[in-house]
This record gives C-alpha cells, structure tokens and sequence, in this order.
C-alpha cells in the first residue's frame, strides 16, 4: 500500500511546443497513475506566482480578522457566497459540525446575472470597502481566481488525455471545451482556528470526498490534511471506521504547492477509473491554520454520463447535469 502523495512537476507539460512531445506524455502518466490509484497528487512549477498566493492568504487572514458580529453581515444561506462560520458544516454524516469558519467566492461575471437566480449563479458577497478595502480583500481574491482556473482548465485537460487508452475515440477535445465552458469554478478562504482542549489530533473537518470535479488546494505551510489510503477498490473505502487494510497518512503542505484531487463526480464520470478518495483535517500543528480549497465543477448545465458506453447502454450511472449533481450533495451537509 503505497503511503505518500506523489509530487508531480508541470513544467515539461507547460513549457514543451509541440503537443506530442514527450515530456507532455510523461507527466500525462505521471498524473493518470496517480488517479487510478490515489486519487490525490502534488503538482509544483505551475506557473502561479507565489506572490498571488502570499496576497490571497493574507487577505484570508484580514477577513477572519474581523469581529463576528462584522463577518456575520455577510452571510446567506441561500446564495452559499460569503461567510461561513463555525458550525456551518457537517462534512462527515453522523458527527459533530466541523471547527472551522469559511468564505465562499464564485466566478466574478462581467455581465452580472438578474433575479432570480438558479443554484450557483448568485452573485459575490463582498465586504464593504470601509471595512475592508478591495485592494486588500476583493482585488487579489479575484487576480488568483482568474489565475487559478487556468491552471485548473489545463489540469482537466490532463486527465482528459490521459483516458484516451481507457476510451477508445474518445474526443478528449471537444469534452475539455463543453466541460470548461463557464465553469463553476469557486474558491473556500479557509481558517482553522488554534487547538481546544482536546488538544492535537482533533478533527476539524470529518472524514469525507468532495463532490464536483477537481480540487486544488493551496495550504499555509501548516500541515492537517490526511488523506485515506486503502488497498483494494476505491468503492470499499469507508468513512465511519478504519479497516484491516487502512491508514490515514499526512499530506503535505508546501505553502507554494498544490495538493490536487478527484472528485465523487468525476469518479462517476469515468466509471471509477479516476478515484475520489476519502480525506479529512485534523489539528497536528497546534495552532490556527489557513488553506484555500479551489473547486472546479464544470459547466453547470454539462451533462455526465458514464465515458464507457457499455456502461451508458446498461443503465449504468444515470445521466445528470453538473448543477443536478452539485445541488444534491451541497444539501447532505448543510445544517
């Protein structure tokens, strides 16, 4: 059973001219490999400046900042946009709310959207610039936002090509471009606050997967991901209790680097071929932790259905569109 995260470098994969050179295919295996058997990996030189990291983190820790009473302005539940405190989620069924308060912040429209509004079309939430500028907070959210979907478009992109064997004539093409289409790409400012009395080892998010399609994680330095590693199919992986065959094992966390993985949509999408692997946060570092999930779901109106087309002919996996699918799992857990 393989215990580490691989680390990937996409350097030869950005920088190489010719689409079939080979660089590009080594890191295409690199990463498909990691998927059929992890489902998470760690991708360096991606060309995102670590001076838009550094801002983002900084605006995070500016907003967290503020008085309760002042972040509880910004709250609604219905958009899902803009403040999350404390308690907000319960990620893992059965248990206690998760300790941590968050901010939610969507695709910036040029042509805002009107009323009323369709699930995950609702516009930004941002805090007043008497309280906090939009040099400080809401201009290097968005710089990162525009840079960070990017990179997440060529990540697709990779894994797309990467199940060419699996799916013969698949048009791997033509499925980036529907796919990518006005994604629903949004970001979770992200704090953990310092340990409790429970003291280290605590968890603060439970035992879960994520939903949607990728998600790329930028992290502070301070460690408190753990990842489940199990051996055998992806499906018998369990939540509620360790098995024989289990182990929780620490993910890195390079404040530069992104830690990369697959989500319970794409997983369906491909039959299982890409695995969504359970994970959770827990307090080791022993004090208060940012990170800034980035989640790219896809156009909302995409329709997945199973890549195998056996699969499609048996009734295997109804056919759902992204917003469809996002809209059931956002309502599993919410209190």
């Amino acid at each position: 059973m393989s215990t580490t995260i691989p680390t990937i470098g996409l350097s030869p994969y950005l920088t190489a001219a010719n689409s079939n050179d080979p660089q590009k295919a080594t890191v295409i295996a690199a990463i498909r490999e990691a998927c059929q058997t992890t489902g998470f990996f760690r991708i360096t030189h991606h060309g995102i400046s670590p001076f838009l990291q550094s801002d983002l983190l900084t605006a995070a820790k500016h907003f967290f900042a503020l008085p309760l009473a002042t972040k509880r302005r910004y709250i609604d539940t219905t958009a899902r946009k803009g403040y999350e405190e404390i308690g907000s989620q319960t990620l893992q069924q059965g248990t206690r709310p998760d300790i941590k308060e968050s901010y939610m912040v969507g695709t910036e429209l040029t042509a805002p959207k009107k009323p009323p509004y369709r699930p995950f079309e609702y516009p930004n939430i941002w805090p007043d610039a008497s309280i906090l500028p939009e040099a400080v907070f809401k201009e290097p959210i968005l710089k990162y936002h525009e840079a960070i979907c990017e990179l997440a478009r060529i990540i697709m992109e990779i894994l797309l090509k990467g199940l060419e064997d699996d799916f013969p004539g698949l048009r791997s093409e033509k499925l980036l471009q529907d796919f990518c289409r006005e994604p629903c790409a949004s970001l979770r400012l992200l704090r953990y606050p310092g340990p409790s009395s429970r003291g280290d080892g605590e968890v603060v998010a439970g035992a879960h997967t994520d939903f949607g399609g990728i998600t790329l994680l930028l992290q502070d330095g301070n460690e408190g991901l753990q990842v489940l590693y199990r051996q055998g199919r992806n499906e018998d992986q369990g939540i509620d209790g360790e098995r024989e065959a289990e182990a929780w094992v620490d993910g890195p966390s390079t404040p530069d680097a992104y830690v990369v993985n697959i989500g319970d949509m794409f997983e369906r999408w491909t039959g299982g071929r890409y695995r969504s692997t359970v994970h959770r946060v827990v307090n080791v570092c022993g004090r208060e932790r940012y990170s800034v999930p980035f989640f790219y779901d896809g156009n909302l109106d995409f329709k997945v259905q199973p890549l195998d087309k056996k699969a499609s002919l048996k009734g295997k996996g109804r056919e759902v569109t992204v917003r469809e699918y996002l809209m059931k799992k956002f309502e599993e857990i919410y209190l």
